[in-house]
C-alpha cells in the first residue's frame, strides 16, 4: 500500500508532539491521582492516630492515678487506706469501683463510686487472666466485652491485687467523633475488633460487621498505624486506616468507600484526560494544517512531473509560498522550459533515426525480434514474424512471446535458448514451407546501453543456415564417396604390407622392414580415419545396428591398450589401467574396442613424451563408468561440448585427424543409451568419461 506524503508528515508530526503530550499527560494524572490518594489516606490516618492517642493519653492519666495511690497506701493501715480509696472515687467520676483481692481472688474491699446507682456484692475473680497477672507482680489492662468499662488488676501489698473499673463511655462521648467526608466515619474496637464506640449520627447496623472487616483484623495485630484497601459484608470497595491503642489492646479506624475517598481524585482525573484530550486535538489539528502546507507544494510538483513524463511541457507547478518549496517550484519550471525546447530539436531527429533503424531491421534476411525484461515483445522484423508464424500485420508491441508464437514445436526451442544460463547457448530450427524446408540457428543475446552494464531485455535472433546443412551434406556425401572408394585399395595396401613385413613373398633386410612398418602405421591411420568417416556417416543415418554380447570390460580396454602401445613408444608413453578384474557387462564389443581405440588415439596425440595415460573403469550397479585420462595440455573450457562436434578441434593445437574420433564415441556412447563427457584442468591433463548401463536391450538402432 503506497503511503502518501502528507499521510507521512502528519504520521511523523504526530509521533513528535501528540505521542509525548498524551504520555506526558497520563503520566501526570496518574500522579496526581496517587497524590490525592496519598492525602486521602495521610488525612485518615492522622485521624485514627489523633482519636488512639487521646484515648492512650486518658488510660494512662488513669493508670498513674492508680499507680500513685497504691504507693502511697503502703505505710498505711487499713483505715487510710479506705479513707484514700474512697477518697479517690470522689475525685475521678470516671472510676466506677475499687476493690481489694485476697490471694484467693475474693473482694476483700469493695468501695462504689458515689456516682454510681447500685449496690453490688463482694465477688470473687480467681479466674480472671488480669487477676493472674497481677499475683505474677504485672498490671493487667482489659476492656469488658461489649462495654465500655476498662478493668485494671495491680499487685497490692504481699498476697494481695487491687481491681479497678474504669468508664471510657464518658471520655469517648467527650471525643465527639465526626464523620470523614460525606461517608467516612471512625470506629473503635476492643481487642476481639468488635466496634465499642461510633459516631452518633451513624446507625449500628452500618458498624454490626466491622469484626470481620480486613481492616478490623489487620488493626487489632498491628503494632503501628496503616491502610488498607478492602471490601465490606456487601462488596463494596473501601478504603481503611487504622492507629492501634496501645493501652487497650484494641484500635482505632477510619473506613470511607472508595468512591467517596477518591470522588474528588476522580474529578480531578475527569478534568485532566479532558484537558489533555484538547491539546491532543489541538496538536493533531496543528500537525495536519503543517503537514498540509509542506505536502500541498510537493502534490503540485508531482503532478507537474506527471505531465512532463506524459511528454506535456505546457503545463506549469504553481506553488505560492515564502519559503525553498517557491524556488524549487520556480526551478523546476525553468527546466520544464529547457526541456521542451530541447524536446522540440529532437523530435525531428528522433522520429528520422526510428524510421532508419526500423528500415535496416526490415529490410535485413535474419530474424530480429526485440524482449524486454518481461517477456514483452518491443520490436519483430519481417524475417522474425515469418519464421514464429506472426501475421505481418499483427501487432506484438507490448505483448507476451509466447502469446505471439502459436505453433508449439516452436515455443520450445524458443523457451529453450531464452532460459539457458550457457552463453552462447543456440538451438536450430527446422521450418517446412511448401516447396523446401528451411533451417535457422535460434539464439539470443542481452541488450545493453552505452555505458550501463545492467541489460534493459534481450535480442532473439534467427540465423538462416540453410546454406550451411546443404554444404555440410555435400560435404558428408563427397567424404563418404571418397573413403568408401579409398577403403578397399587401403585394405589391399595394408595386407600386402603385412604379408612382406612377415616376409611370406620373401625375405626383406633391416632398412626395408622398418620402412614396411612405416607404411603399415600409416596406411592403419589412413584406414582409421576412413572408417571414422564411414561410421560417423552410418551412424548418423541410423544404419549400424549393434551387435550386443557379453564381455569383460577390462579385457576390452586391454586388448585395445596392446594394439596402440607401439604408437605410444615413440614418445615413451606409459600406459596404465585400474578398476576391477572382472567387469561384465552386455555391449556391442566392436564399438567398445572402437571408443576404447578413439579415445586412447586422442590421449597419444596430446601427451607429452614420458607422459602417462591412465585407463580406469568402475561398477555402479545398474551402470559402469569407463574413463581415459592422459597428462597433456587439457582442454579450454569453452571447447568441452565442443569436442564431441563433427570436425570440431581445439584451435592452436597440433592434432591431425578427421576430427571425428570423439564424435563417434558419443555416438557410440548415445546408441548405448549412456553418454559421455570430457573434465579439463587447462595444464594438467584431459579426462573424457562415458557411462552406459550394463545390460542394453536388443536391436537398438545407433542413432544419435
Amino acid at each position: 500500500m503506497k503511503l502518501r506524503l502528507l499521510h507521512k508528515f502528519v504520521a511523523v508530526l504526530v509521533l513528535v508532539s501528540v505521542l509525548p503530550l498524551g504520555l506526558l499527560g497520563l503520566r501526570l494524572i496518574s500522579l496526581g491521582q496517587l497524590g490525592v490518594r496519598t492525602v486521602i489516606l495521610e488525612l485518615h490516618l492522622t485521624a485514627a492516630d489523633k482519636i488512639s492517642s487521646e484515648i492512650n493519653a486518658h488510660v494512662k492519666s488513669a493508670d498513674l492515678a492508680f499507680r500513685s495511690a497504691i504507693a502511697a497506701m503502703g505505710q498505711m493501715d487499713w483505715e487510710n487506706k479506705q479513707v484514700m480509696l474512697a477518697s479517690l472515687l470522689e475525685t475521678r467520676r470516671e472510676v466506677l469501683q475499687l476493690s481489694v483481692l485476697s490471694r484467693e481472688g475474693a473482694e476483700v474491699v469493695k468501695i462504689l463510686s458515689p456516682f454510681a446507682s447500685k449496690e453490688e456484692p463482694l465477688k470473687k475473680y480467681a479466674a480472671e487472666p488480669g487477676f493472674k497477672a497481677a499475683r505474677s507482680g504485672r498490671r493487667s489492662l482489659l476492656v469488658q466485652p461489649g462495654t465500655r468499662v476498662a478493668v485494671f488488676y495491680y499487685p497490692f501489698g504481699k498476697d494481695m491485687a487491687l481491681r479497678s473499673e474504669l468508664d471510657l463511655g464518658t471520655f469517648i462521648d467527650s471525643l465527639d467523633l465526626k464523620r470523614v467526608g460525606s461517608d467516612g466515619f471512625p470506629l473503635i474496637l476492643d481487642r476481639d475488633g468488635k466496634a465499642i464506640a461510633w459516631p452518633a449520627d451513624l446507625a449500628p447496623e452500618a458498624v454490626r460487621s466491622a469484626e470481620g472487616w480486613r481492616v478490623s483484623q489487620d488493626a487489632v495485630k498491628a503494632l503501628s498505624s496503616g491502610s488498607v484497601e478492602f471490601s465490606d459484608e456487601t462488596g463494596r470497595q473501601m478504603l481503611g486506616a487504622y492507629s492501634p491503642i496501645s493501652e487497650l489492646g484494641g484500635a482505632v479506624i477510619v473506613s470511607q468507600p472508595q468512591e467517596g475517598a477518591y470522588s474528588y481524585a476522580l474529578f480531578m482525573k475527569r478534568q485532566a484526560v479532558y484537558a489533555v484530550l484538547l491539546f491532543l486535538a489541538l496538536a493533531v489539528g496543528a500537525a495536519w494544517f503543517l503537514s498540509r502546507s509542506l505536502s500541498k507544494p510537493i502534490t503540485v510538483l508531482t503532478r507537474a512531473a506527471e505531465h512532463v513524463a506524459a511528454g506535456d511541457f505546457t503545463h506549469k507547478a504553481e506553488v505560492h509560498t515564502t519559503d525553498e518549496l517557491n524556488d524549487l517550484a520556480e526551478t523546476f519550471n525553468t527546466m520544464v522550459s529547457q526541456l521542451k525546447t530541447y524536446s522540440d530539436m529532437q523530435v525531428d531527429r528522433i522520429i528520422r533515426e526510428q524510421k532508419n533503424t526500423e528500415a535496416i531491421l526490415f529490410s535485413t534476411e535474419e530474424g530480429i525480434m526485440m524482449i524486454d525484461m518481461d517477456g514483452r515483445v518491443q520490436l519483430a522484423n519481417r524475417r522474425a514474424r515469418s519464421v514464429l508464424g506472426i501475421g505481418q500485420e499483427e501487432a506484438v508491441e507490448g505483448r507476451p512471446l509466447f502469446d505471439l508464437i502459436q505453433a508449439e514445436v516452436m515455443k520450445e526451442p524458443v523457451k529453450d535458448v531464452l532460459e539457458s544460463p550457457k552463453e552462447g547457448h543456440f538451438r536450430e530450427i527446422e521450418i517446412s514451407l511448401e516447396h523446401s524446408r528451411r533451417y535457422f540457428k535460434c539464439f539470443t543475446t542481452p541488450i545493453t546501453a552505452p555505458g550501463h552494464s545492467a541489460p534493459l531485455g534481450r535480442l532473439l535472433g534467427f540465423y538462416d543456415i540453410t546454406l550451411d546443412k546443404e554444404l555440410d551434406r555435400i560435404k558428408d556425401e563427397f567424404l563418404h564417396s571418397i573413403t568408401h572408394d579409398l577403403r578397399n585399395p587401403m585394405g589391399a595396401i595394408k595386407g600386402f604390407v603385412e604379408f612382406m613385413i612377415k616376409e611370406i613373398p620373401g625375405p626383406v633386410n633391416e632398412a626395408q622392414k622398418k620402412m614396411l612398418v612405416s607404411i603399415d602405421r600409416a596406411s592403419f591411420r589412413l584406414l582409421g580415419m576412413i572408417n571414422n568417416i564411414l561410421d560417423a556417416a552410418k551412424m548418423e543415418a541410423g544404419k549400424m545396428e549393434l551387435k550386443l554380447t557379453e564381455m569383460n570390460l577390462r579385457e576390452v580396454a586391454a586388448r585395445v591398450i596392446e594394439l596402440m602401445e607401439s604408437l605410444g613408444q615413440r614418445k615413451q608413453i606409459k600406459f596404465q589401467i585400474e578398476g576391477p578384474e572382472q567387469l561384465v557387462i552386455t555391449a556391442d564389443s566392436g564399438l567398445m574396442e572402437r571408443m576404447f581405440t578413439n579415445l586412447i588415439g586422442n590421449s597419444i596425440k596430446f601427451t607429452p613424451e614420458n607422459g602417462t595415460i591412465t585407463i580406469g573403469m568402475a561398477d555402479g550397479g545398474d551402470s559402469i563408468q569407463a574413463w581415459v585420462r592422459d597428462t597433456g595440455d587439457g582442454i579450454p573450457p569453452e571447447y568441452l561440448d565442443k569436442v564431441f562436434e563433427k570436425f570440431e578441434q581445439v584451435k592452436g593445437q597440433k592434432a591431425g585427424g578427421t576430427g571425428l574420433g570423439l564424435t563417434i564415441c558419443k555416438y557410440v556412447a548415445e546408441a548405448h543409451k549412456g553418454r559421455i563427457w570430457a573434465e579439463s584442468d587447462p595444464g594438467k591433463g584431459a579426462k573424457f568419461v562415458f557411462s552406459i548401463p550394463k545390460h542394453q536391450t536388443p536391436a537398438v538402432k545407433a542413432v544419435p
